[in-house]
Formats: structure tokens, C-alpha cells, sequence
């Protein structure tokens, strides 16, 4: 398992977090390690709607549209749709920030008067991934390992980002 933040995390935030490898053993490959770091985004996605659902009961996840380098990517696609378990469709258009933008300008200058018409007229979608059941069975244990990280290796960030803010002196 691999703790993807090298930076930080932002949500929930924690400015001290960093990367790290779990569980790692002679038996794995870069194949494994890759695979790592493409799974660990998705079971950071699982941790944020998990907490969507625990706050939001009701709201439903029918599929999530991805967008840009990644989402041409049909195996991170496929993991994401497997740890998630909701089916992950990707979108015909790449610019679909500067799109909103403009129906938003349209929509405030009366061309297109219905918002949610428009949207859909103009995200034509180009493929469409499915969840495999018992991938996502077999994805949830993991999941609650990676939410479980995070306590145990909080003094550890601590201490790492303590240790990188004091300059090193050489006295020679």
C-alpha cells in the first residue's frame, strides 16, 4: 500500500503528511509498486465519500464523469470504478471547466435559459467502466487499512516535518 500525500494532504487537511510505502516486501515488483500508487488514490477517493455518505445518507453516486490525463486511462479507470464500486464513464471533451464557464455566461445573458439542458447537451460521454462486485469486496478491507494509516504514523509526519525545517549546519 502506498500513502500518496508528498506534499501534504488537503482534505482532510493535514500539512505534515508525507508518502510512504506499506507492507512492502522483497516479493513485489514495480509492477506492484505502480499498482500501489494508482489504487492508493482511489482508496483516498473511497475515504472523502465515505465521509460524503456518512454526512449526506441520502445522496446517491449513479456514476462519477472523469476528465483530463487520467481518465484515459482505462486501468486506473477500472480500479477506481472497482474500490468506489460506482461506475466511472469518461467525458468526449477535455475543456469542460472553460465549457461551464461559457453556459454559465450564456445562461446569465438568457441563450440558454435551462442550465441542466445545456450541460447535458454539450458532455457526450465516450466509454463507460463498471464495477466488478467482488473487486470491490475485496477492495473495502483495504481501504479501511488505508484510512487506518494514518493515526499510527501521525508523530512520525510530525517528527519528518519538524526534522526538514531545521537547517543542517556543517561546522567544518
Amino acid at each position: 500500500m502506498f500513502i500518496p500525500h508528498l506534499v501534504g494532504r488537503a482534505c482532510p487537511s493535514d500539512p505534515d503528511v508525507r508518502g510512504a510505502w506499506l507492507g512492502f516486501t522483497w516479493t513485489h515488483t514495480k509492477a506492484h509498486l505502480y499498482r500501489a500508487v494508482l489504487e492508493s488514490i482511489a482508496y483516498d477517493y473511497a475515504a472523502a465519500l465515505a465521509v460524503v455518505r456518512e454526512y449526506s445518507p441520502s445522496v446517491h453516486f449513479s456514476e462519477v464523469r472523469v476528465i483530463g490525463g487520467g481518465a484515459n486511462s482505462d486501468l486506473w479507470n477500472q480500479i477506481k470504478a472497482d474500490v468506489l464500486g460506482v461506475p466511472y464513464v469518461r467525458l468526449q471533451r477535455s475543456d469542460v471547466a472553460a465549457l461551464g464557464c461559457a453556459i454559465l455566461a450564456g445562461a446569465a445573458v438568457g441563450i440558454y435559459p435551462d442550465l441542466a439542458a445545456t450541460a447535458r447537451r454539450f458532455s457526450q460521454t465516450v466509454g463507460r467502466i463498471e464495477p466488478r462486485p467482488a473487486y470491490h469486496r475485496h477492495y473495502e478491507a483495504y481501504v479501511q487499512a488505508y484510512i487506518q494509516a494514518f493515526d499510527p504514523l501521525r508523530s512520525v509526519y510530525q517528527t519528518l516535518s519538524a526534522l526538514q525545517a531545521t537547517p543542517f549546519v556543517d561546522e567544518e
